[in-house]
């Protein structure tokens, strides 16, 4: 009886156990999508969690989502859905069934309670324009910020682009990087991730904001007020680039455009030799004295310019011993190509206005650039931060331009009539590397460090400039100092420090308040070196026209020493600069609605450049030394909930550039520049009052007043004592800089569509009036007007427009918008003893990009820019004949691409 009851029992089991085991192995499911409940934008990174279970999911690049509970019992749960930012939302009590799918879409709202108590936990998509509105909503400092998302929808490409769509900042055409406020390269500053990035070229402070693609970029933030935590060598802004990270799960992107420039299409396009399809060149030099150059003189024709890009990306997220520990990989890759093609005009005037030079010409352009971006990130139990960033940039630059007609360098006995050849090539290599880390070290105290070592190589190989003059038999080489081929090299190392300690006040308002305290060190050292050629003519051929030049016949090493020799002169200079920086600051909510920064930082400046230019002319040493003490205060008051004030006061200084104070000498086209070895830091003083009226989440009205002075502001003049050179000067004892910007976001037009879809129009607007004045008011500068004068690249008016439709329905969607640009004219250059000022005309842009992404996989974009053309034009301010003199001029051409793109 007993074994009966045992076998029955058994048996029994058995068949329990067949029931039980399809529950205990249920295929549950849960799939749909989460996105901003205002604006229908899809949250990338957002997580969804099933409570009381392991099983969880991370949204993809189009907000997607799909939780694989494999092993969960069937049953009622609830389901979390948490996002940075956001008001977290919790699904109660949804059914999951065996083999049953189940769809959820959801819509969150944001919370600037929850952004404001974010420490490591998790990480924000900086790529979506409504984070990046919440974040300057939220902020104590008022700060600007421009994500990938919004780059993309207004079609620009790089860096550079981006920052030019923000208030206040215009760009000066042929001087790299922009002006803030009013204030040039020198007045700013550039960094990666919160590190400072040297520049590429020795004509300046910044690295080319177009060398960063929008492949690499995650947001760029522009810092017009300061604390003691940031850079102390700065008057406008801070411009920092944030580069892509891996936000989602993971996913691979492909993409590929290609287009054309209305001006290359047809035109007789012209490459100098010496560089391989990549862009690299060969900077072969010979040695000493002899003949021994390997490029050819004579340019190569081309056909079938086409613009052309390429690139790659994606990253996958690890969880390593659990779900609290989480590796993220991502690198991108690309490669571009730019052809540009303009017909120009170049002059020059004497202080009275009288043409000495008058020239047409044709330049052709190419620039091809490659990057690659890796970082690795590794999120330790969400209380520990380390991650490493590797990039590199290569971009090179090759242009020819031929110039027609009058110059004082040609022979006086045919009317100088002529033509110069200027070929170019900038082949430049940026290498960053930066290990960053945060600790938490208590529930209230954590510690940050990092490490940034970068390597510049600047390259400026066999720049060719040949000078034909009309004679006897049709045309000739100019003898004297005329034919020259150069070759520049810049390295530059950078090593950044940086550490600090953060404490957080537990028992503030909303836990913000928080003590900092930290060290940043810089140390850069520069090496210069430029080795110019000069081709002396001896017996110098003869060409029938213009079109029948032959340099490559001539410069052989049968006629070396016979018909031509070759002198050398080396420039150089070294630059050392060392800055130690230490700060306190404190942030404290006194109350919800008052929150204040207040902050010291002491800079140790030493600075010091050795230099021997001009073939040996000038040699010596120039030094900085300063010991900076640099306050800062910033407050924030909520009116309501919706309205924001904010101040911000500071004082910052402003060193000279490397070049700037080495008497290097360089030759452009049309000007020349030497640098003042006497040139002084410039102590600046700055004020900002700040109003933000958000009506909601992702519109914004927001106006600024600012006021700077300016002690002994630095600025580029030309004068005649500097031998015809541009130069740079303490122009003034002090300089006045003042200004209103405003900015709006509107959404016009807000209506649901098809499934789960939204029809949207919105526009942004935003302007900005400087008002920069100096009293030169130094007798060895004699002004031309001492009452007052603008400074150097200040647009008194900016004003960028964006009108924007988006339609969506289901996993479709199509936005088209258009993007108007106007910056009004500007000084280029002042003028000095006699000389006028040289003005920049203003300038309207217009261009139009439309994109059209096709399910979770693939869009195509297309991109119209600069559609009306205008024309770049530097003119000379009248002078005592009444007369304004066109000192340059050009088109730049339409610019139409198509591209597509695949993710998975």
């Amino acid at each position: 009886m007993k074994k009966l009851f045992l076998l029955r029992f058994s048996v029994a089991a058995f068949f329990c156990l067949l029931c039980v085991l399809p529950a205990l192995a249920a295929n549950i499911k849960v799939k749909g999508a989460v996105k901003d409940k205002l604006s229908k934008e899809p949250l990338i990174g957002a997580t969804i969690r099933l409570i009381g279970t392991p099983a969880g999911a991370v949204t993809d690049m189009d907000g997607n989502f799909e939780l694989n509970a494999a092993g969960v019992l069937e049953g009622m749960y609830d389901i979390e859905i948490k996002y940075v930012g956001y008001k977290t939302e919790v699904r109660r009590k949804v059914r999951v069934e065996n083999g049953k799918l189940v769809i959820l879409n959801l819509e969150l709202e944001t919370d600037a309670q929850e952004l404001s108590d974010v420490v490591v936990v998790a990480k924000k998509n900086r790529e979506n324009e409504n984070m990046l509105l919440l974040e300057q909503q939220k902020a104590v400092i008022a700060v600007q910020s421009v994500g990938v998302k919004e780059l993309s929808r207004k079609g620009v490409s790089d860096a550079e682009g981006a920052v030019t769509k923000v208030s206040g900042i215009s760009k000066q055409d042929g001087v790299k990087n922009v002006f803030v406020r009013g204030l040039g390269d020198r007045y700013n500053t550039t960094t990666f991730n919160g590190f400072p990035v040297p520049s590429e070229d020795p004509e300046y402070k910044n690295i080319s904001l177009d060398f960063f693609g929008t492949d690499i970029i995650q947001s760029v933030g522009v810092n017009k007020a300061f604390t003691a935590g940031g850079s102390g060598d700065v008057g406008g802004a801070n411009i920092d680039i944030a580069s892509k990270e891996l936000v989602g799960s993971g996913y691979v992107s492909a993409g590929v455009s290609a287009g054309v420039n209305t001006q290359t299409m047809t035109a007789d396009f012209l490459k100098p030799d010496g560089t391989n399809p990549f862009g690299f060149a060969n900077r072969t030099q010979p040695s000493g004295n002899a003949w021994g150059f390997e490029n050819k003189l004579d340019p190569a024709a081309q056909n079938f310019q086409i613009d052309r890009s390429y690139n790659i990306s994606g990253g996958k997220r690890f969880y390593v011993g659990g779900e609290r520990n989480v590796l993220s990989f991502f690198a991108t890759a690309g490669h571009t190509t730019d052809y540009r093609y303009t017909d120009e005009t170049i002059r020059n005037t004497t202080t009275d206005g009288t043409v000495y030079k008058d020239m047409t010409g044709h330049k052709s352009a190419v620039n091809i650039s490659q990057l690659a971006l890796a970082n690795v990130d590794f999120d330790m139990q969400n209380r520990h931060h380390l991650a490493y960033n590797l990039m590199l940039v290569h971009n090179s630059t090759q242009s020819v331009g031929n110039y027609e007609g009058k110059n004082d360098t040609f022979s006086d006995d045919y009317g100088n009539q002529g033509m110069t050849r200027r070929q170019q090539v900038n082949d430049n290599l940026l290498i960053v590397n930066q290990l960053t880390s945060n600790w938490g070290l208590t529930d209230v105290l954590s510690f940050d460090a990092g490490v940034s070592y970068n390597m510049v190589r600047g390259y400026e190989p066999d720049r060719r400039i040949n000078e034909i003059t009309k004679n006897d038999t049709g045309y000739g080489l100019v003898g004297g100092n005329t034919q020259f081929r150069t070759f520049a090299a810049l390295t530059e190392n950078d090593l950044n420090l940086r550490g600090g300690l953060v404490y957080r006040l537990k028992d503030s308002q909303e836990e913000i308040s928080q003590l900092r305290i930290g060290y940043t060190g810089r140390i850069v050292n520069d090496d210069f070196e430029q080795t110019e050629y000069n081709l002396i003519t001896l017996n110098g051929p003869s060409f029938t026209s213009l079109n029948d030049i032959a340099l490559d016949d001539f410069y052989t090493s049968a006629n070396f020493g016979t018909r031509f020799n070759v002198d050398n002169a080396v420039d150089k200079y070294t630059v050392k600069k060392n800055i130690h920086s230490v700060y306190a600051e404190a942030v404290y909510q006194f109350s919800s609605r008052w929150v204040a920064n207040l902050g010291v930082k002491y800079d140790n400046v030493d600075m010091t450049v050795d230099y021997n230019v001009d073939k040996g002319n000038s040699k010596g040493k120039n030094s900085i030394r300063e010991n900076y003490f640099l306050p800062s205060l910033n407050l924030r008051y909520n009116l309501t909930d919706k309205h924001t004030l904010r101040l911000g006061a500071s004082k910052t200084y402003t060193l000279p550039q490397s070049k700037e104070i080495s008497p290097y000498r360089y030759v452009g086209v049309n000007f020349k520049s030497q640098g003042n070895a006497n040139l002084k830091p410039s102590d600046n003083y700055n004020l900002d009052l700040k109003w933000d009226f958000t009506p909601t989440p992702t519109e914004l009205i927001s106006l600024t007043a600012f006021y700077k002075m300016i002690k002994n502001p630095i600025s580029r003049i030309e004068t005649p004592s500097a031998g015809g050179f541009l130069s740079y000067e303490n122009i003034s004892g002090q300089a006045t800089v003042a200004g209103i910007e405003l900015e709006i976001r509107k959404n016009l037009l807000v209506r649901p569509a098809g499934k789960n879809g939204t029809n949207r129009l919105s526009a942004g607007l935003n302007g900005s009036y400087i008002y920069t004045n100096a009293i030169i008011d130094d007798p060895d500068i004699a002004a031309t007007d001492k009452e007052g004068s603008q400074l150097e690249g200040a647009a008194p008016w900016i004003a960028n427009f964006d009108l924007s439709h988006t339609y969506s329905t289901g996993r479709h969607s199509f936005t088209n918008t258009l993007v108007l640009g106007y910056v009004g004219e500007k000084v280029y250059t002042l003028g000095t003893q006699g000389y006028r000022n040289i003005m920049e005309e203003g300038v309207t842009t217009l261009d139009f990009v439309s994109q059209a992404k096709f399910g979770k996989h693939f869009l195509f974009s297309l991109k119209a820019r600069n559609l009306l053309n205008p024309a770049y034009r530097l003119r000379r301010e009248a002078s005592s004949n009444n007369r304004k003199v066109v000192l340059g001029d050009y088109k730049k051409g339409i610019n139409v691409s198509l591209g597509v793109s695949c993710t998975f």
